[in-house]
């Protein structure tokens, strides 16, 4: 997506669906570090619920799912809309703060490892 991101007027629509599917990817890892499985709803948007019942059980506040939120409304207009979606540049933000605030509430679960 950071790649792509510099020519944001070539390849936006791109962009816009990888930092979709990127967030939804990361949310997915999420649930399957946090509980062992993934969310039981095929919706994107119904996992929501179920990563706000993970964070408060950990009591981890949930600022950074109303990113998430805002790319899972904007799914079907990114992905299958008629029109250009025209807020590339809002997508990839959104994404970038969702994947922000997960590595920082989630440090255990999304632990990164160097290589040498």
């Amino acid at each position: 997506m950071l790649l792509l991101a510099d020519d944001l007027e070539a390849y936006d629509a791109a962009v816009a669906l990888l930092a979709v599917h990127c967030a939804i990817s990361l949310n997915d890892a999420i649930q399957v570090g946090s509980t062992g499985k993934r969310s039981r709803y095929e919706s994107h948007v119904q996992t929501v619920s179920d990563l706000e019942r993970i964070c408060r059980s950990n009591r981890i506040d949930t600022l950074g799912i109303v990113h998430l939120k805002w790319l899972l409304t904007n799914k079907t207009a990114i992905s299958y809309g008629d029109r250009r979606f025209t807020d590339t540049a809002v997508a990839r933000d959104k994404a970038e703060r969702f994947q922000a605030w997960a590595y920082s509430s989630f440090k255990e679960v999304l632990r990164v490892q160097e290589y040498s």
